[in-house]
C-alpha cells in the first residue's frame, strides 16, 4: 500500500470548524472556518491566518458525519498550499 492510500476514505464535508494554536512567539489564534474533507485520520480546511507547518492545534468540529455532533481533538499541521486566489489550504493529522 502506498503512503496516499488513506486519500480515499476521505469526505467531503462543509462542517463549522473552530481552529486554535499558539505561534513561536507566544501569540494565540482563532479562526472559524469551515471543513473541507475529512477521515478518520486527518482534515483539511482554508484558513485566513498566515501558519507554519508542525503548527499544533486544538480544534473543534461541529455535526460531522464522521465524528457526530461537537467533536474536540488535536492535530498537527503536516501541509500549506496557497492558491493563486491567496486561500491558504491547510492540511492536519490528528494526534489521536
Amino acid at each position: 500500500m502506498g503512503k496516499h492510500d488513506n486519500a480515499a476514505a476521505r469526505q467531503a464535508e462543509g462542517s463549522k470548524l473552530l481552529v486554535k494554536w499558539v505561534d513561536a512567539v507566544g501569540t494565540e489564534f482563532t479562526e472559524q472556518t469551515n471543513t473541507r474533507d475529512i477521515s478518520e485520520t486527518g482534515i483539511s480546511f482554508y484558513l485566513k491566518t498566515p501558519i507554519w507547518l508542525d503548527t499544533h492545534l486544538i480544534l473543534k468540529i461541529g455535526a460531522s458525519a464522521l465524528f457526530g455532533r461537537l467533536h474536540t481533538t488535536t492535530a498537527k499541521v503536516v501541509r500549506v498550499q496557497t492558491d493563486a486566489s491567496g486561500q491558504q489550504l491547510v492540511a492536519a493529522r490528528f494526534d489521536e
